[in-house]
């Protein structure tokens, strides 16, 4: 019987996947006063502050591939709201600025999974939520990274 390697991703795969990208967020300059949230917990999270940008974890599905290491398909979204002035303008800028801080941690991302088949991809964009006054603009996106776990 063979040994098992170490775990290089204790936490799992979905975990550092998002780490990474709300690292990516915290530190690209034009989000500079944005406040950003990792999986708000409730609505009220979202109230405090005239820019916000949130990443949600939304689901981790695995692709049939018999006989293969398991790949799998993640989901997220990434979202802002805007409350200053200009804020459908501000919401744009900021989802434009969020969207390219995640594409550009995806070098980083692939050192901790292996990308696969399509990468990255942005689905759906949304600019309301059912139920939810922001109090100014909100600019929503649904991606997916394909990728295997090392694990």
């Amino acid at each position: 019987m063979s040994a098992l390697k170490p775990d290089t991703l204790p936490q799992g795969a979905p975990f550092a996947i998002g780490a990474a990208i709300v690292y990516a967020l915290r530190s690209e300059p034009s989000l500079a006063g944005a406040t950003v949230l990792d999986n708000p917990k409730r609505a009220s999270d979202l109230q405090t502050g005239s820019r916000i940008v949130f990443f949600e974890d939304q689901a981790d599905k695995p692709i049939a591939q018999p006989g293969q290491s398991q790949k799998r398909t993640y989901g997220f979204t990434l979202g802002v709201i805007n409350r200053t002035d200009n804020d459908r303008q501000g919401a744009h800028a900021d989802y434009r600025a969020a969207k390219r801080a995640v594409r550009n941690c995806l070098p980083a991302i692939n050192t901790l999974v292996r990308l696969e088949g399509r990468g990255m991809v942005e689905g759906d964009v949304l600019y309301r939520l059912e139920n939810l006054d922001v109090g100014g603009g909100l600019v929503l996106g649904l991606f997916t990274v394909d990728y295997r776990d090392p694990g």
